[in-house]
């Protein structure tokens, strides 16, 4: 139990120092049992520098949205499952992906992707939705899988 706290605390802190995200947003993000579209798109797009920080969580669905890395007909206040989260996550960050994910750049295969790269461990139900603690956690997982924690 000790381990998953400090875990918690120093992704926070490493993702709160990484991307200068006011902490206020992190804190909060952190409380969530659900995250929302809004929330997580202000996370990965200012993350991925392709929102600045002082825009607001409109913003960045709209963004997303326009993009087409959201799911059609979702709300901003929806909550967020796995796959379509591990979908924003590889978009946003530019990843590649497999040969099935290639073919076809689905929430399903980006869910399996990132299960093999291992930014989603253990168990898990793609249709989960995502709580703020594990945004955070797989936000920085993919920042050492891709490198960018250096």
């Amino acid at each position: 139990m000790k381990r998953y706290i400090f875990s918690c605390i120093f992704s926070a802190m490493l993702i709160a120092g990484t991307f200068a995200q006011s902490n206020a947003f992190v804190d909060s993000l952190l409380s969530e049992k659900k995250v929302n579209y809004g929330q997580v798109s202000y996370l990965v797009l200012v993350a991925s520098d392709n929102l600045s920080e002082d825009a607001d969580e409109g913003r960045a669905f709209e963004l997303l949205e326009t993009l087409n890395w959201a799911p059609k007909g979702v709300a901003i206040a929806d909550s967020v499952p796995l796959a379509a989260y591990a979908r924003i996550l590889m978009s946003a960050f530019g990843m590649k992906g497999g040969v099935m994910y290639t073919l076809f750049p689905s929430s399903r295969y980006a869910y399996r992707e990132l299960a093999s790269l291992q930014v989603i461990q253990g168990r898990s139900d793609p249709s989960a939705t995502v709580d703020g603690v594990a945004a955070v956690r797989m936000l920085g997982r993919i920042f050492d899988v891709m490198g960018l924690n250096k």
